[in-house]
């Protein structure tokens, strides 16, 4: 077992209640989201699950951030205050993040691999999962982001990512 990522679209006005209220809307989230025979529960639509790589792949992307004020230094969003693993990104962040991640490429993603780079601070399973024995492994967490982001700048939609 092991610390999974998943991303999930949602309306902003969804994130607006949950930050007003997150104990009342946690078990509609995790019964319409989460749960696989949930409501909105439709992987490559409005679900994206990445396994234990997530960290190695959100490290990778965020080196490559061109802002000047390094936003995708937050792809994992804010946290949900009191629920411990969700986070949020709203809307107008998603789109602005997809911007910078369009501009990304695979080279840039596999020049931005350093091991030593993540010791500190720690990145969830780098050394584990390497460059010469998973790459494809890796990319494939980095390719589940992207997608996640550019469903969701597509949609006009926010994200809350549950790690856990």
């Amino acid at each position: 077992m092991g610390i999974v990522c998943e991303f999930y679209l949602v309306n902003d006005n969804f994130i607006d209640e949950f930050l007003e209220n997150p104990e009342a809307l946690e078990r509609h989230f995790y019964d319409n989201y989460v749960s696989p025979d949930g409501e909105f529960h439709d992987e490559g639509e409005n679900f994206f699950y990445s396994d234990k790589g997530w960290d190695i792949a959100n490290f990778l992307i965020s080196q490559n951030d061109t802002s000047q004020e390094k936003i995708l230094s937050g792809l994992l969003g804010q946290p949900l205050e009191n629920l411990e693993g969700l986070s949020y990104i709203k809307t107008m962040n998603v789109a602005e993040m997809n911007q910078i991640l369009n501009l990304i490429s695979p080279q840039q993603i596999e020049n931005a691999y350093d091991e030593s780079k993540m010791q500190d601070p720690y990145v969830y399973k780098a050394g584990y999962f390497t460059k010469e024995n998973n790459w494809d492994y890796i990319l494939n967490h980095v390719e589940t982001i992207l997608k996640a982001y550019s469903k969701a700048a597509e949609k006009g939609k926010g994200i809350i990512v549950c790690k856990g």
